[in-house]
């Protein structure tokens, strides 16, 4: 346990760091009403920040609360659909995972985990989500 504080308080001073010194092209917040996977972070239900310098670096994600923080990079990404900033989500209960995220003010929607064809009929039929995203200004 004492090892995992240690990592999270390294990690956070890292992050502000890179934060501090970098021209952040993007941040915004979301809202997650229960715990998702998103890579191989766990983030519970609550309010979120993010940042991100480009399409190609990690995403950096923070609870407002303090209390959960992870990177997150994108597998790969294609044209931004319609429908404005949001991510997607997939699944019920512990199998929740962010499987994208929509960029439009980027041109692009960014894949974290992508689907099988299999998949995308059967989630796209059934359980999927889609979480608003307010981008700040520049």
């Amino acid at each position: 346990m004492k090892n995992i504080r240690k990592f999270v308080v390294l990690f956070s001073i890292v992050v502000g760091a890179v934060a501090a010194n970098a021209q952040t092209a993007l941040h915004g917040t979301f809202h997650l009403t229960s715990a998702v996977r998103w890579g191989k972070a766990v983030l519970p239900a609550g309010e979120y920040t993010f940042t991100m310098n480009s399409v190609q670096s990690p995403i950096v994600i923070q609870s407002v609360d303090g209390r959960a923080s992870a990177m997150a990079v994108a597998l790969s990404s294609r044209d931004a659909a319609p429908g404005g900033s949001y991510i997607f989500i997939t699944g019920s209960g512990a199998d929740r995972m962010v499987r994208s995220m929509n960029l439009p003010q980027l041109g692009r929607s960014l894949i974290f985990e992508p689907l099988s064809e299999r998949q995308r009929e059967t989630l796209y039929a059934t359980v999927s989500q889609t979480v608003p995203v307010q981008l700040g200004k520049k």
